[in-house]
């Protein structure tokens, strides 16, 4: 259930990676404090609210397609190779974004995010098991915070391809697969290269985006200038909504065979300043090899190298 994002953001096998040492769970516990607390909602959150019914026109009965796969549904062909090809396609306003290219990563790498990571594990399971009953190749979710409304964006590929769940075909589009079962109801999904999985409204802002002849205003633009000072992993996260800077940026990939964490701040606070200075002068004793921190006007960008995943996942973020 996607409740369990929210409420039990503790993966059942979080042993298996991180009881290994205390260094892991203090990796564990530093890294799921910053991001459980940032963590903006989830798809649960749409659901408990109730999905708003925008679909008033006739629609086809449900479909009963045997095989499980329709390749005419499969219209999407968008690159989707990092956070900044998929703010590209989203609308104006996420204040949280994740990025996940599962095929890019390490086995360890990947044994954390899919059963250790407290933000994300939960809700690609639930991509992989509930909402389309495949393995999830690429992943992101972009959440949106307005007043009393709130929204979020999955776009995602698998494989094998699949459009195994329950839906009606929107007769005005053919493309729009409308949801059937009761915890996705009303939920509208594209196929392709991602697919989109999102409310009505904000599915249909993404297909203008995508397929809008003049240049759309996008997500990418607010983060645009914070994007060009970092280079693409594959774990990469953005957030406007923390306490310690107007912008905030991590990264997390491979760098001649050690992990590299990078993390940029637009306009960090005094006291985020003060921390990653008295960090980087303890840096060798902690096991990075590498500490650098770099000012680009209003920009904090902050770059660690270790051969341990968890000790660049345990160093302190604010």
């Amino acid at each position: 259930m996607i409740e369990y994002i929210v409420y039990k953001s503790y993966p059942l096998n979080m042993r298996k990676v991180i009881m290994g040492s205390m260094k892991q769970q203090l990796a564990y516990k530093l890294l799921a404090a910053f991001l459980v607390l940032t963590m903006l909602g989830s798809v649960f959150a749409y659901f408990f609210i109730g999905a708003r019914d925008d679909t008033t026109q006739e629609t086809k009965p449900p479909e009963t397609n045997l095989d499980k796969y329709n390749p005419e549904f499969w219209t999407v062909n968008q690159p989707f190779y990092s956070i900044s090809d998929a703010l590209s396609m989203t609308p104006p306003g996420p204040e949280v974004a994740y990025y996940i290219d599962l095929e890019s990563m390490t086995p360890q790498m990947l044994e954390w995010v899919r059963m250790g990571d407290p933000t994300v594990s939960g809700l690609i399971q639930e991509v992989d098991t509930d909402i389309y009953k495949s393995n999830t190749t690429k992943f992101y979710y972009a959440g949106f915070s307005e007043g009393n409304n709130s929204s979020f964006l999955l776009l995602s590929t698998m494989f094998p391809l699949k459009n195994d769940f329950e839906y009606i075909v929107d007769p005005n589009t053919n493309i729009i697969l409308i949801r059937q079962e009761q915890k996705y109801n009303g939920i509208y999904n594209i196929l392709g290269t991602p697919a989109i999985f999102a409310p009505p409204q904000t599915a249909v802002d993404v297909l203008q985006i995508i397929y809008s002849l003049n240049k759309s205003v996008t997500a990418y633009d607010q983060y645009e200038n914070l994007l060009t000072k970092v280079e693409p992993s594959p774990y990469q996260v953005l957030n406007s909504n923390v306490s310690f800077a107007k912008q905030f940026y991590l990264g997390i990939g491979l760098m001649n065979g050690s992990y590299e964490r990078t993390t940029a701040y637009l306009d960090a606070n005094s006291t985020v300043l003060k921390k990653l200075n008295q960090s980087k002068a303890n840096s060798t004793q902690k096991g990075f090899e590498q500490f650098n921190i770099n000012q680009s006007g209003n920009y904090t960008i902050v770059k660690i190298v270790s051969p341990e995943l968890f000790t660049v996942l345990g160093e302190e973020i604010s």
